[in-house]
């Protein structure tokens, strides 16, 4: 099989994410650094951009297939994202129970939602994870955290993966609030 478009099951076809106004060229940033492939779909939603579609295999450009998608947010959402910032830092119960959610995101990053892209070896999700990293630190510093297991190692979840937890606020499939977790992710 050669694409995607020429597999005959069921399987997961894409996750839209979003970013803040401004940040389209830092999205990109980070999606290429993941080793995606970006191209534009043509579709504008309700605003001036078009979407854009990250291809985690360069070799299938199927904007409709494999594939995660990168939008401008919502003038509704960032009015809500609005409201909750500020609703959780006025209210310390809150802003310490969001504190401990971002730190288990980027410590102990099993069972926090995420979406996660498959590489061939593990070396390429440890080059990918230090693209990320050095990218995005130069860029937005403070706005990505890597960690990487790897098999054998006591917090590893799964024995055979490498796995690269990447939680990051800059694209997200939810609440930029409590950010997102991209998982790299290969067998050794």
């Amino acid at each position: 099989m050669k694409k995607i478009s020429q597999y005959e099951g069921n399987l997961l076809n894409h996750v839209e994410t979003l970013y803040r106004p401004g940040e389209r060229g830092l999205a990109v940033t980070l999606a290429e650094a993941l080793g995606c492939t970006i191209s534009d779909t043509g579709f504008v939603g309700d605003g001036d951009e078009t979407f854009l579609a990250a291809h985690p295999w360069r070799q299938d450009l199927d904007v409709q297939r494999n594939v995660f998608y990168m939008s401008p947010m919502r003038p509704e959402q960032s009015a809500l994202e609005a409201r909750l910032r500020a609703v959780a830092y006025a209210d310390p119960l809150l802003a310490d129970a969001l504190d401990s959610y971002r730190a288990i995101a980027r410590t102990k990053p099993f069972g926090v939602p995420h979406f996660a892209i498959r590489y061939p070896s593990g070396d390429e999700v440890r080059e990918a994870a230090t693209r990320v990293e050095q990218t995005i630190s130069s860029q937005a510093s403070g706005r990505a955290h890597v960690r990487i297991f790897a098999p054998g190692e006591a917090d590893a979840a799964v024995g055979n993966l490498v796995q690269a937890f990447i939680y990051q606020d800059i694209i997200v499939s939810g609440s930029f609030l409590h950010g997102q977790l991209i998982e790299l992710q290969s067998l050794p």
